[in-house]
């Protein structure tokens, strides 16, 4: 007989397995909020790299002058602190995009546009070096603008640690079909040599591979000068 006192029991599901329907809804929850937190943190350690690039390049700049064994080992310890937050913040941003399903940092960028602001901005703080901008090609490219931006400060500031006092720098914004590049150039004193640098290049060479590029330098000895060159896959942007 039916007790009608009887709670009223679940229908059973199909082949007697249970609903899953509530644990996937709290899984993709759960996911969301993540991702959530992901994009925040991404943003976070993208709004740090600007004023922490700003430290580096003042680094980069008094190391050039004339500094006591105690100032430089200070300059030293600072570059050094900021080399390490730097790799902690790419790293951070890394994980983030790999994480957030597609909300990346790196987007469509003008490079002509972008590489002309920097060397506007950068002609102030190198008022030694008149700076010319050379462009080549068309389109945008697929990248990060603010690293961007900062790999052409540091590529300026290593240009002219070995660029013949007073001379000028030409940096060079190019667009390949499959492509981009970010060159500067530095007329150089023939004694320069073979073995002169500003002490930057190979942590140059480290932030380009870091942002999946790669860095050459190419010597020339009639006229002499230097060019570093930063070379990138151009991305799905291309067009």
């Amino acid at each position: 007989m039916h007790d009608p006192d009887s709670a009223p029991t679940e229908p059973p599901t199909p082949h007697g397995r249970p609903d899953l329907q509530p644990l996937e809804a709290m899984r993709d929850a759960l996911q969301a909020q993540v991702h959530q937190l992901e994009r925040q943190l991404a943003r976070l350690s993208h709004d740090l790299r600007n004023p922490l690039g700003a430290i580096r390049l003042g680094t980069e700049l008094l190391r050039r002058g004339a500094l006591d064994p105690q100032q430089r080992q200070v300059l030293d310890h600072i570059d050094s602190a900021g080399e390490r937050a730097q790799q902690l913040i790419d790293q951070r941003i890394a994980e983030a995009q790999s994480s957030a399903c597609g909300d990346a940092l790196y987007r469509p960028v003008a490079l002509h546009a972008l590489v002309a602001q920097c060397v506007e901005t950068l002609a102030q703080a190198f008022p030694g070096h008149a700076l010319e901008h050379d462009r080549l090609g068309e389109g945008h490219c697929q990248a990060d603008p603010d690293r961007l931006a900062q790999l052409v400060g540091r590529m300026v500031a290593e240009a002219a640690a070995i660029a013949t006092p007073g001379s000028g720098l030409i940096v060079a914004s190019i667009v390949e079909p499959e492509r981009f590049r970010l060159a500067v150039h530095a007329p150089t004193l023939p004694e320069g040599g073979e073995g002169a640098d500003g002490g930057g290049e190979h942590r140059l060479r480290d932030t380009v591979r870091a942002q999946g590029g790669r860095l050459e330098v190419m010597r020339q000895t009639e006229p002499c000068g230097r060019t570093l060159v930063a070379s990138f896959a151009r991305g799905p942007a291309a067009g």
